[in-house]
């Protein structure tokens, strides 16, 4: 007689068989058990997906694989119990769109020596939820909408400096795929910190490999005319060489602050015939400006400056703020260890109220410093960086600017003032108040009139007006 299945086996074999997606995943957040229809959903087999650890973050990693064990990932609070529903998005493929799931979450607990179990069920696709304008949104709706934009940008292009929802950003990301397709000259302007070398470096490497060659960056503030051609002629001669190597591509970074010398050896290669020499350029101010200013070779602004790309302060797209900071903290959670689900509300209120003078590259260090400290899973207002927090007082408590003294208003002010005190001694009486003040009784009549304290009295003679004398 054929014994009866075990009650475990039995359950194993419903859930491999069950319409919904399902799967679990141990203590570690590595996945033990998935089902043929999770697989069917995001389009490999169920038992490839076993073993991958899932860490909490938007994808954007090296491997496809990595970003399909980043999306399986549910917040860090469902493997305490204290979140029990969310969203689980699959990454976009080359024949599938980006798509996202509610999903329930129950944390099984082991004990005190069994590791815990938490299994996921996902359910029928709905209307994505609408994000607040204000950034006053939920952890797991950064996280979801990080997902999503991480799908639009293609891997291609999953750098800080071009994250964000503001109208400026989406124009920069616009700008750098066209500079990708087409090779044409760039230059990338913006304020310190925005990130120029990343835009210009992202737009080299994304471009199709047959038309990609070596880059050749070149610190423009300490190259001289010499050094410049020394540079230049060597990765030409490299090319030369090597016929099967596609032409060099200078990555001359701050450009603004070339040398003359140095400016006219470079426009002489870019003007020289025959010869190919792709350039990405990064600059503070627009090249053009300057040359309209007479500080830059016009000929030179306008071979360098083919496509312009203007990176926006921090401070004028600050909707981005939130996205962006908990993108810096899912970078974080990449890398393993205890993982972070956002921002506590009022942490996340000191950080969008801060003007960001540091632009992207400041957030970044902040939010680093932030994740270090913080015990999880949200990131409160004391984890945040002293230096943060004394950057906010500062700004709260900001001098007040200097009012400007206007000298002739200042002086009438006070010599108005002496002539009414003297008035006021005397009783009214002229004489005796411009003796008071060491002064003629003509002269205190016209300065009378002149302040408008008294009518002015007729005379024979032109009235002229003059300052008491300076005290010595």
């Amino acid at each position: 007689m054929a014994r009866p299945p075990s009650p475990v086996r039995a359950l194993v074999r419903l859930l491999e068989d069950a319409a919904l997606p399902l799967y679990a995943l141990d203590d570690q957040r590595r996945v033990i058990f998935a089902n043929a229809a999770l697989g069917a959903w995001l389009g490999q087999e169920a038992d490839s997906l076993v073993g991958l650890r899932c860490d909490y973050h938007a994808g954007g990693g090296a491997k496809a694989s990595s970003d399909v064990a980043s999306a399986l990932c549910p917040p860090p609070e469902a493997f305490t119990g204290e979140c029990e529903a969310g969203k689980i998005a699959r990454p976009a493929g080359e024949n599938r769109p980006h798509e996202e799931r509610p999903a329930r979450f129950l944390w099984l607990s082991g004990g005190d020596e069994q590791p815990g179990l938490l299994l996921v069920c996902l359910f029928a696709p709905e209307s994505p939820p609408a994000f607040a304008a204000n950034g006053q949104i939920t952890p797991q709706q950064l996280h979801a909408l990080l997902q999503r934009l991480r799908g639009e940008m293609g891997r291609r292009f999953h750098i800080s400096q071009l994250i964000g929802e503001s109208d400026a950003i989406r124009r920069v990301r616009e700008q750098v795929r066209l500079a990708s397709a087409a090779r044409s000259r760039v230059l990338i302007v913006g304020p310190p910190g925005s990130g120029r070398e990343h835009v210009a470096r992202t737009i080299h490497f994304s471009q199709q490999p047959a038309a990609t060659g070596p880059l050749v960056p070149i610190d423009c503030p300490v190259v001289d005319a010499e050094r410049m051609q020394g540079t230049l002629t060597a990765a030409l001669r490299r090319q030369a060489e090597s016929p099967a190597e596609r032409p060099p591509t200078a990555l001359l970074l701050n450009v603004d602050r070339l040398r003359p010398d140095a400016q006219q050896e470079l426009a002489g290669f870019l003007n020289l015939p025959g010869i190919e020499l792709h350039t990405l350029a990064t600059a503070r101010v627009s090249l053009q400006r300057l040359a309209a200013k007479g500080k830059f070779r016009s000929d030179l602004a306008y071979l360098l400056s083919t496509l312009t790309i203007a990176l926006p302060a921090l401070r004028s797209r600050a909707e981005d703020v939130p996205l962006l900071a908990q993108h810096f903290l899912e970078e974080r959670n990449a890398r393993g260890g205890p993982q972070l689900s956002g921002f506590a509300p009022e942490a996340m209120d000191l950080i969008a109220a801060h003007g960001w003078p540091g632009n992207v590259d400041e957030l970044a260090q902040v939010i680093q410093g932030a994740t270090a400290l913080a015990a999880g899973p949200l990131v409160q207002p004391t984890d945040l960086p002293d230096k943060f927090h004394l950057a906010l007082h500062a700004a709260a408590h900001a001098p007040r600017d200097d009012e400007t003294i206007r000298l002739d208003d200042f002086l009438a002010e006070i010599e108005k003032e002496l002539l009414q005190r003297a008035l006021a001694k005397a009783r009214g009486n002229k004489s005796k108040a411009a003796e008071l003040l060491g002064i003629n009784r003509g002269r205190l009549l016209r300065r009378l009139a002149q302040l408008g304290l008294a009518a002015p009295q007729p005379a024979e003679e032109p009235v002229i007006f003059e300052p008491l004398p300076e005290e010595p």
